[in-house]
């Protein structure tokens, strides 16, 4: 013992002692509070994330779930813990990059776990450990299961969390190597990962697929993959609505179209200074174009599209084009024409020209 003492390890082992005696650990039992189960139902399996805390200084999250570790013995602890509700919890951690003298402990913990001391080297943890495939048990000393097997990168580590019996298992790339037994039936427990050295890691809670496929089946995931969050409400009835109640305003107006080739009134809603009242602007009247004008524009500026982009599939049309214009009987009808353009426009351009002269001769 006396060897030990000022080495790194002895100083981890007593700061996690002072800081389990300073920050008691929350040993009571009970499922997600209803403010924690709604956060659940609303976002799935998303709902979990692991966020560093201020003594966690060598850890980076991105995405809620991907982690990356720079240096240093640390841990990460989920925000919610495991439901509680049905027989069995199950999650996964891929490892993205893991060097060969980084160890990663992935298993579970009760809240207030040491954030600088690897899980399961503390009081209330359990954890596998990738550099020698051991699973200890509340101590560094304290080894429940050995040669698990060691991992490397691109393993996937699953922990399965049975609350009801207190029992656990451990999963390495989809085949479950072994089964504990601890006292904390229906306590609280949290996933929680660590490391002592840089490496990369993505936890997955059930948003993706599992390598396990037998926690695909019977649904072992902390939650649904997607979420059950309700639709924004619909504003058919303005009134009491309290968005609206909190500021002065004036619902826009109904816009009519005219149709018989009469005038049509638009109005505008302009936004005035803060504070001030929303006025209804109203526009001057505009004479709309005849039914008969409109169509006469459209048809000549259809005929127009219509020639262009003949002459940029082939210069066969072009000369086709050419032909007909030189030629008043057959470019007698446009309306025909029109058609016959448009028909073969629509086939491959492999036998376009032939089947547009067919219909204009026909």
């Amino acid at each position: 013992m006396d060897r030990l003492k000022d080495s790194r390890a002895w100083n981890h082992y007593i700061y996690a002692r002072q800081y389990t005696e300073a920050h008691p650990m929350d040993e009571s039992e009970g499922r997600l509070s209803n403010h924690d189960l709604e956060y659940v139902i609303e976002n799935g399996a998303n709902a979990w994330e692991f966020e560093p805390s201020a003594d966690n200084t060598g850890v980076v999250v991105r995405n809620c779930t991907e982690i990356e570790f720079t240096g240093g013995e640390q841990s990460l602890m989920a925000n919610l813990q495991f439901p509680n509700e049905q027989r069995v919890y199950y999650y996964e951690v891929r490892l993205d990059s893991l060097p060969f003298s980084t160890n990663i402990a992935i298993g579970v913990a009760m809240k207030g776990y040491p954030p600088r001391r690897m899980a399961g080297w503390a009081r209330n943890s359990i954890a596998y450990h990738t550099l020698d495939g051991t699973a200890y048990y509340a101590h560094p000393l304290h080894a429940c299961r050995k040669a698990l097997g060691a991992a490397r990168t691109s393993d996937t580590i699953g922990v399965g969390w049975r609350p009801y019996s207190g029992k656990m298992f451990f999963a390495v790339n989809g085949a479950i190597v072994c089964h504990i037994r601890t006292p904390w039936a229906n306590k609280r427990m949290y996933p929680v990962v660590s490391a002592d050295g840089p490496c990369k890691i993505h936890v997955n809670v059930g948003a993706r697929a599992f390598v396990l496929s037998h926690a695909n089946m019977k649904h072992w995931g902390l939650a649904a993959t997607e979420g059950a969050r309700l639709p924004p409400p619909m504003y058919q009835n303005v009134d009491g609505t309290v968005l609206l109640a909190a500021t002065p305003h004036v619902l826009p107006p109904t816009y009519e179209c005219s149709t018989d080739g009469e005038s049509t009134k638009h109005t505008v809603v302009s936004i005035g200074d803060e504070g001030d009242e929303f006025d209804g602007v109203e526009e001057e009247e505009m004479d709309d174009f005849s039914i008969a004008e409109l169509q006469k524009q459209y048809t000549g500026h259809q005929r127009t599209q219509l020639e262009s982009k003949f002459c940029e599939y082939s210069g066969r049309v072009s000369v086709l084009l050419q032909q007909l214009s030189d030629n008043p009987a057959y470019f007698g009808d446009l309306d025909k024409a029109r058609v016959g353009l448009n028909a073969a426009h629509k086939q491959h351009l492999q036998g376009c020209v032939d089947a547009a002269l067919d219909l204009y001769i026909g």
